[in-house]
């Protein structure tokens, strides 16, 4: 894109250059070769090899499999998620967070997937005794959680087990999954139901539901929670507690850009 010749004074040419570099790369499905970049950029490719170095040293850009050329990296996908939260969910959590509590009359959370661990951006109580006390920026593992346990659904198993593996899996109560087997088996469980249950695995008498709030791409953003004392929520009947939450999850993945079912 040329600028004007006012607004060029402003301008840091190797950081266009290497701004174009990546939209070339974010054009493209898999890998592209230097000599290729050099092409659609109009770069030298002496000129284009420096750009993608210093790219790679941030994370930004990476070596394919073998060498036959370069692709985004995770740095990038920050840069997208971080657009996403100023202009979505994270404006979006207090409100759906009040909203759901209020409709379930127990503590509300909403929460992402930050590091391997789950966030809490938004979190509300009901107007009953006995809630559940927790707060926003509060982080907690993802397997013993039913926000966690939501986000991992969605991941491959590789991916999942990557998370899993980076730090102990502790037996908090007699119901925490901590065998990699059986959790693999409860996260398909979760991708065929919808939905996730912490049934008293992270805090003995609490138990929590969890839905997906999705993108435009069909990928978990954030996640909404209920939980609430076990007895209540089976009282109240965890199929029901699940399809009303659902409901709103589905909410505000429209709201979110996401596709309806």
């Amino acid at each position: 894109m040329k600028v004007s010749s006012q607004d060029d004074r402003y301008v840091v040419r190797s950081v266009v250059r290497a701004l174009d570099v990546l939209i070339v790369l974010s054009t493209q499905n898999g890998s592209v070769s230097l000599a290729d970049l050099a092409k659609e950029t109009g770069l030298n490719p002496s000129t284009v090899f420096r750009l993608l170095e210093s790219m790679r040293v941030r994370g930004f850009v990476r070596q394919a499999d073998g060498g036959s050329g370069y692709q985004l990296d995770s740095r990038v996908v920050d840069l997208g998620s971080a657009f996403l939260r100023s202009m979505s969910i994270w404006d979006y959590a207090r409100d759906l967070a009040d909203q759901l509590a209020e409709d379930l009359s127990e503590t509300a959370s909403v929460g992402v997937l930050d590091q391997g661990q789950v966030l809490y951006i938004a979190i509300a109580r009901g107007q009953r005794e006995l809630g559940i006390q927790s707060q926003s920026g509060t982080r907690h593992p993802a397997y013993c959680t039913a926000l966690g346990k939501v986000f991992l659904a969605d991941l491959t198993w590789a991916e999942a087990a990557a998370i899993l593996d980076a730090e102990p899996m502790v037996r908090l109560t007699p119901s925490t999954i901590i065998e990699k087997a059986a959790m693999q088996k409860e996260l398909e469980t979760i991708r065929s139901r919808g939905y996730s249950i912490d049934d008293e695995e992270r805090n003995p008498h609490v138990v929590c539901i969890a839905a997906p709030i999705t993108d435009h791409t069909g990928r978990s953003v954030a996640a909404v929670s209920i939980s609430g004392p076990a007895f209540r929520i089976r009282e109240q009947g965890i199929e029901n507690v699940a399809r009303r939450l659902t409901e709103h999850a589905a909410e505000a993945s429209i709201r979110m850009g996401g596709r309806t079912s």
